[in-house]
């Protein structure tokens, strides 16, 4: 017999539930009894999580049930746990994360008054979603918004949607590992109730990239009294080891600035086939401004890309990087203007020039930020983001995505990958490359399409040392040039920093 403790809350429930299925395909002769118990933060709901005085408020209570033997095991919502753990128990094992971002969710009824009145009000208890969503949400939003107020909210998510919708506030924001988990586990009543509330929203899915998560967020802690060694050896055998070092980098971050549920820190540390992408973005208690997105990788050969002469790069700025001309098809783009019921991801700004606006059947989706705030300016609403990561990338879009297919919109001679139905609204005109790139010797890719143009002209570059972002780009240039010469870089100016050691 194994008794597995949590909170009352539907989620908490939910992830005690997925414990212990996880431990039963291990051991299927262990009988699984569950407890359910309130914690003093869940009794406490007028108090912000921020100015709540003691520390593991939603936890406290359950490690004690660990610590007094009326429970082997207890199951949390990572995040919710302190940075540092008291002595007597430990955090052993944890399942594979679920999406580790946010979401903000915006009433429909709501967006002409916030188009008159530019300002939104915005509901979370969160300092951290509260600093880092203000300066976001102005580029991120085809609505002209010059105020952004914050109220706080407390309670399991069911309880802050209907708080949502009861009251006046424009938006919400939510772990969206929590909906996805409720979504995907919960009765059906509750679900549809749910789905019924975001239905009458317009959401989106905010980017690590600008809006690093709570460290853990995603995550679920299986705590065990450190005198359990039989327990243990149980848990441990289902621990997902990738999960567990991300939160500890991440924990261990946050503690260096002083933890806790009052820091407008986020962190995240994304587990990739390249190497572990770390952001951390916020202001300490100090005012000190904290903004660093980094690829923390394996160094081989870093010599080969250090301390490199401007005259031997490529190209040595943006302006310079003028390959192609871009045409409009505008059969395809009155075909896109036509879509219903996809999940469409715009790989560029320009692929949906000519149209005002897409079906609401759709979701719009983007290769990365900067393609995001460009088609904000032109008046789409964009539900997220690839975060320029590539869309080989398990985005965990989970309820989001349900029932729809995905279709690309490029230019007309880009390659099959891993979205493989799309619409090509523009075509790329070839220009000339006014440079002798066989004296290079480190370039940068913007495209593929770019690599493949400049290795028709120039077939010796196979052997110099190219770099570009995490997706398509990359599969298309390791394919072509030398092992070891290729390596990716977040941007166009980590790369140039990096190699040029500015």
């Amino acid at each position: 017999m194994v008794k597995i403790i949590s909170r009352k809350s539907d989620l908490a429930i939910i992830q005690a539930k997925l414990v212990g299925e996880a431990i039963a395909n291990f051991y299927p002769e262990l009988n699984i009894e569950y407890i359910h118990k309130d914690t003093k933060g869940d009794i406490d709901l007028t108090t912000p999580l921020s100015k709540l005085p003691e520390i593991g408020v939603f936890t406290s209570d359950l490690r004690q049930s660990l610590i007094d033997n009326d429970a082997d095991l207890a199951v949390h919502s990572w995040k919710d746990l302190p940075i540092s753990l008291e002595k007597g128990t430990s955090v052993v094992a944890t399942l594979p994360r679920a999406d580790m971002r946010d979401i903000l969710l915006i009433k429909k009824n709501n967006i002409n008054l916030i188009k008159k009145s530019k300002s939104i009000e915005i509901l979370t208890s969160s300092p951290r979603r509260s600093y880092n969503i203000s300066s976001f949400l102005i580029k991120a939003t085809p609505i002209d918004i010059k105020k952004i107020s914050f109220s706080d909210i407390r309670g399991n998510i069911p309880t802050r949607l209907n708080k949502f919708v009861a009251g006046e506030s424009d938006g919400i924001i939510l772990a969206k590992a929590a909906l996805d988990r409720i979504l995907e586990n919960s009765n059906k009543d509750l679900a549809q109730e749910i789905i019924n509330i975001l239905q009458e929203t317009l959401w989106m899915v905010l980017p690590l990239s600008e809006n690093p998560c709570a460290p853990a967020q995603g995550a679920v802690a299986i705590e065990v009294n450190d005198e359990r060694n039989d327990i243990f050896d149980i848990v441990k055998s289902i621990n997902h080891s990738d999960t567990f070092e991300s939160v500890k980098i991440e924990r261990d971050t946050l503690e260096k600035y002083g933890g806790g549920c009052h820091q407008k820190i986020g962190v995240s540390n994304e587990k990739t086939i390249f190497g572990d992408i770390f952001s951390i973005k916020g202001i300490t208690d100090d005012n000190v401004v904290l903004n660093t997105r980094k690829i923390n990788r394996e160094s081989k050969n870093e010599d080969l890309w250090k301390s490199i002469s401007s005259e031997n790069i490529f190209p040595l700025n943006l302006e310079k990087y003028n390959i192609f001309t871009r045409q409009e098809i505008r059969k395809n783009i009155e075909k896109a203007s036509k879509l219903k019921n996809y999940n469409i991801l715009a790989t560029r700004g320009n692929v949906l020039d000519g149209i005002s606006q897409l079906d609401s059947t759709n979701t719009l989706w983007t290769s990365g930020a900067k393609t995001w705030y460009s088609l904000a300016k032109k008046g789409f609403w964009v539900n997220g983001t690839f975060d320029s990561i590539g869309e080989n990338q398990d985005q965990a879009i989970g309820f989001l995505s349900k029932n729809k297919n995905w279709l690309k919109l490029t230019h007309e001679d880009s390659n099959e990958f891993f979205i493989k139905e799309k619409l090509s609204t523009y075509k790329l005109i070839k220009g000339e490359i006014n440079e002798d790139l066989s004296k290079k010797t480190h370039f940068y890719w913007m495209s593929g399409s770019a690599f493949l143009y400049a290795l028709e002209k120039f077939p010796n570059i196979t052997n110099k040392y190219h770099s570009c972002g995490p997706g398509n780009t990359y599969e298309i240039i390791k394919k072509n040039v030398t092992e070891g010469h290729i390596k990716i870089f977040l941007s166009y100016n980590d790369w140039k920093n990096e190699i040029t050691n500015e």
